[in-house]
């Protein structure tokens, strides 16, 4: 938090924070950093099929993992969209011809996993983001998915999250054990 302070601003009538979680990052840098995300989750399939020959697994669960999973389809075309330009319909994993709209970098407050917790944000003196309570914020890199027609297909933050989790379903499958990392 400490890297995201607001800007004070003050006249003879009024006293205001303006909160940016940007950090300064350029919107180039911020749809860098959800593109290097999305490839890394996407071209995730290419490594694990590797993986799964070299080590004696069934590669061919990659492939149901990515048609199980609608967030990884999504995350395979806006991957592709970025390499190759925007894809016809049938060439579309998820059928929908995703876009990402102007990534960003938000708060996200969480909760503790303890009933009736919460996460509170409130700014000190200084401008500077404060969390309170049991939960934790996080500035993340984010932005809205659309689909082909421009409805809405979801959070992209959200949809990575649920993405990897598939993932993570295929490592188990495979009996990998996989570590969350520590905050």
């Amino acid at each position: 938090m400490s890297e995201l302070p607001g800007k004070l601003f003050s006249s003879e009538k009024i006293v205001g924070v303006y909160q940016d979680f940007s950090g300064g990052l350029s919107e180039a840098t911020l749809a860098n950093l959800a593109y290097s995300m999305i490839h890394n989750i996407a071209n995730l399939a290419d490594h694990l099929r590797k993986w799964a020959e070299k080590n004696g697994k069934d590669k061919a669960l990659v492939d149901e993992a990515l048609k199980a999973s609608f967030e990884l389809r999504v995350l395979l075309d806006l991957s592709n969209n970025d390499k190759h330009g925007p894809r016809r319909d049938d060439t579309s994993h998820s059928g929908r011809m995703p876009k990402l709209l102007t990534p960003r970098r938000v708060m996200r407050l969480t909760t503790g996993p303890g009933k009736g917790s919460s996460a509170l944000m409130t700014l000190g003196r200084d401008g500077q983001p404060v969390i309170r309570g049991a939960g934790s914020g996080t500035a993340i890199v984010t932005g809205e998915v659309v689909d082909g027609d421009g409805k809405a297909l979801g959070d992209l933050y959200d949809i990575a999250a649920k993405g990897l989790a598939d993932w993570e379903v295929l490592l188990s499958e495979y009996g990998v054990t996989v570590n969350e990392p520590n905050d």
